[in-house]
Formats: structure tokens, sequence, C-alpha cells
């Protein structure tokens, strides 16, 4: 299992890749991703999905050998209407979204023909959750939109992963993965019959991540 000591390792591998690949070919991947939670993860619940970004170095399309990558994505893990009612009897839905960002970097090999190539990398950096809060409402003033963030948490956490990328003969590569995502230290959920004073231990949150998208190979 990877620590905190060998995620700056592989930090360090990344940037010590970029270097190497600095006159080569840079290629884009925007994708659907979707979010498996496993064991403890107690933030979220339900699985998620989103999109996002990733971004590859590599000396060339065709060639195989080691490269730089950098992940962006953004998760949405379901929502949830509650109900209250205010001083009037009037009922107000609020709405609540468990929501989570990512930005990693790391290296990535790949091997393979001219139009399959197999990768597989191992990346780290920033992950982000926060639960999304909205409501709206009526006063005499007319209708009233109610917006707040809660939990926002930061966090360190690795990924390990491959996938495939494939020439469909259209211009740009089907680009498929699959990652084991790590996350440290998120503050565990509150159980509903807890006692609102009673210290409940971060965890260490694991998830399964797949991509679905197609990936761009822009000119050198």
């Amino acid at each position: 299992m990877m620590t905190r000591s060998s995620l700056g390792f592989l930090l360090a591998g990344f940037f010590l890749l970029l270097p190497g690949v600095v006159q080569s070919q840079w290629a884009v991947s925007p994708h659907v991703v979707v979010s498996i939670p496993r064991h403890d993860f107690a933030n979220v619940g339900k699985n998620g999905g989103g999109f996002g970004v990733k971004v590859e170095r590599f000396r060339d399309r065709g060639r195989n050998g080691f490269g730089a990558r950098g992940d962006f994505a953004f998760l949405s893990f379901g929502r949830k209407t509650s109900v209250v009612v205010d001083s009037f009897g009037f009922p107000i839905p609020i709405e609540s979204r468990n929501e989570g960002f990512r930005l990693t970097f790391g290296p990535q090999y790949r091997l393979g023909g001219r139009s399959l190539k197999i990768f597989a990398a191992a990346t780290g950096g920033l992950y982000f959750y926060r639960t999304n809060i909205t409501a709206q409402f009526s006063t005499i003033s007319g209708t009233q939109f109610f917006q707040d963030s809660q939990g926002n948490n930061w966090a360190l956490g690795w990924n390990i992963g491959g996938g495939i990328q494939y020439d469909i003969g259209l211009g740009p590569w089907l680009d498929i993965s699959f990652e084991y995502q790590t996350i440290y230290d998120l503050p565990a959920s509150v159980e509903e019959d807890a006692e609102a004073d009673v210290a409940i231990p971060d965890i260490n949150a694991n998830e399964f991540t797949i991509k679905f998208g197609v990936i761009f190979f822009l000119k050198k």
C-alpha cells in the first residue's frame, strides 16, 4: 500500500519525466467518469458520476515508453431532498448534493501496436469533497434562492490503474481506463443515531473509478 512518503516520490518522478518529453507530443482526453466508493467511504454512500479531462505528454503516438500525465475530474455522488416548514407553515425543499474534485499528476507507460495501446499509470495529488446545499422559497419580496456548502475537505490521495487506447479510424482514439483510488484522512459521516458531540475518526477512503472517453493527439 502506498504511503504519504511514497506519494511524494511519485510526484517527484512525474516532474523528473517532464524534461525528457518537453519536445514531444501532447494529447487531450475528455471523458465520462464513474465512481464506485468502497468499504467505509461513508461521506458519499452512493456511486458517483461526472466528467473529467486527461492531458498526456509523450514522445510520439506510435512509440512505446514512459510519458507524463495530469488528470482533472468533477464528480457528483447523488442528491437528497428534505423538506422543512417555515414560521408561516409553508414547506421549503432543501437539496443537498455531495461533490468531489480531484487534480492528480504522475508517470504513465504505454505499449502496443500502431492502432492499439495498453497503458498503466500511477498518479497522486489533491482531492476535494463538499456537500452543496440549495433551497428555493417565497417571501414578500418574491422568490429567494439560498446556496451554501458544508464539509469542505481537502485531502491528499493517489491512484493506480490502466486501460486501452484504440484507433477507431475517425481521428481521435477510444480511451478507456480503470483506476483504484486511495484518499487519506477524510472525515467520516455522522451516524443518524449518534450524539452530535461524539468524535468520529477520519478515514482513508477507497474507490474504483471507470473512465470512458476519446483522446485527441495534438500536433507537435
